[in-house]
């Protein structure tokens, strides 16, 4: 994963958190107010201070009202949107005052006898139907971030694949690099079917930076390298440290796109062969 994306997608997990709290917030508030509106009870409400929003956690122009009351000599506050004719008073211009000036308009409040800090100005069954139609947007936006997060994690993942070095077995068949230990102690081992990574800083690098454009015959050059030295054909411990040098040396030069050095890699082998 690049340098870029990682911030890219650690920004878009962090929105992501933000949206999934706020939606959570959200269904909790409609659900209470679902669950509560068979057993709904209602009382007066004194409106204590009248808002217009323009904009405000993605909704828009809409009222909301302050209010208090009182419930077997218990003081509740509440917050809810304004019911009709409170709000349309306000868009006339009723309720323009300074910041903290009282209304003095009353309204009906819609409680929870079992528990009355679940209130509303509005009929409960219409308060969780409003609830849920305010989170219609910021549910599409999640939705938004999540795809977003998972085709770049895909386009990534893609690219790295594509620019990384090519990974064979003893046969000659390509290894996806993911699928290669780069914590080995060696730096190039076989692993699975015998695929052989080259260490881990040189693969590590590789895999971000590596963007050469590989050629048909800088490719069968290196198949062929690795045919020859690949440490699976070893007839002892002497002869596998040894392909596992050549091994290394032939991963690296294909990563570099050096053909001269994959070259030398395949000479060195040959004039040791026979002393093996």
């Amino acid at each position: 994963m690049s340098a870029s994306w990682r911030t890219v997608s650690g920004r878009s997990l962090i929105l992501l958190a933000l949206f999934l709290f706020c939606d959570g917030i959200g269904i909790q508030r409609a659900t209470q107010y679902a669950n509560a509106a068979l057993s709904e009870r209602t009382t007066d409400a004194h409106v204590f201070l009248v808002e217009h929003h323009i904009f405000h956690h993605l909704r828009s122009n809409f009222y909301s009202c302050n209010y208090n009351f009182s419930i077997d000599g218990s003081f509740y506050i509440g917050l809810s949107d304004c019911p009709q004719g409170i709000a349309d008073d306000a868009a006339k211009g009723k309720y323009s005052y300074p910041a903290g000036a009282s209304t003095g308009a009353d309204a009906t409040v819609y409680y929870n006898p079992a528990d009355p800090s679940v209130n509303s100005l509005l009929e409960f069954s219409t308060a969780s139907e409003k609830e849920y139609q305010d989170l219609m947007l910021p549910i599409g936006i999640t939705v938004l971030i999540v795809l977003s997060i998972v085709f770049g994690a895909a386009l990534e993942a893609t690219k790295n694949r594509g620019n990384g070095p090519i990974f064979v077995d003893a046969k000659g068949t390509f290894v996806d690099p993911d699928e290669v230990d780069f914590a080995s102690e060696f730096g190039s081992v076989p692993v699975g079917g015998g695929a052989v990574a080259t260490d881990a800083a040189t693969s590590e690098r590789a895999v971000r930076e590596a963007n050469f454009a590989v050629s048909h015959g800088l490719r069968e050059l290196y198949l062929d390298v690795i045919k020859h030295v690949h440490p699976d054909h070893a007839s002892n411990e002497s002869d596998r440290a040894l392909r596992e040098r050549l091994t290394k040396d032939a991963n690296i030069a294909f990563e570099r796109g050096d053909d001269a050095a994959l070259r030398r890699v395949l000479e060195e082998y040959e004039s040791l062969a026979p002393q093996r």
